[in-house]
């Protein structure tokens, strides 16, 4: 079964988010690449991504952890996915993205996320 267990939230003032996130929740810091620090609650994965040209404010993008992405190609394409599944390199959060019929932006992957 997939769960989401990742968000990313663009914001202008990254120092100002995650100061939110980690003081009023609790969340802590587990890792940050390049433009993007990663909070944790212990299950979900919130990724604070500092904004920069062509980016919206705002929600992102969500990501879901899943078993195994071959199984769900047919799937996607079958149910009206806006987008073919894309494969992002190694250095990327997660292993896999694709938009949903309404074009959200969904990342998928088999190894999860910091936590």
């Amino acid at each position: 079964m997939a769960r989401i267990r990742h968000l990313a939230i663009v914001t202008a003032n990254q120092e100002r988010l995650v100061k939110f996130y980690t003081t009023a929740f609790g969340m802590k810091v587990v890792e940050s690449t390049g433009l993007g620090v990663y909070l944790s609650d212990g299950y979900l994965n919130l990724t604070i991504t500092q904004k920069r040209p062509g980016f919206q404010e705002g929600l992102y993008h969500f990501g879901f952890e899943i078993e195994n992405v071959d199984a769900l190609r047919s799937v996607f394409k079958d149910l009206g996915a806006a987008s073919e599944l894309e494969e992002r390199g190694p250095e990327r959060g997660a292993e896999f993205r694709i938009h949903d019929p309404d074009g959200n932006l969904i990342d998928l992957s088999e190894h999860g996320w910091p936590t």
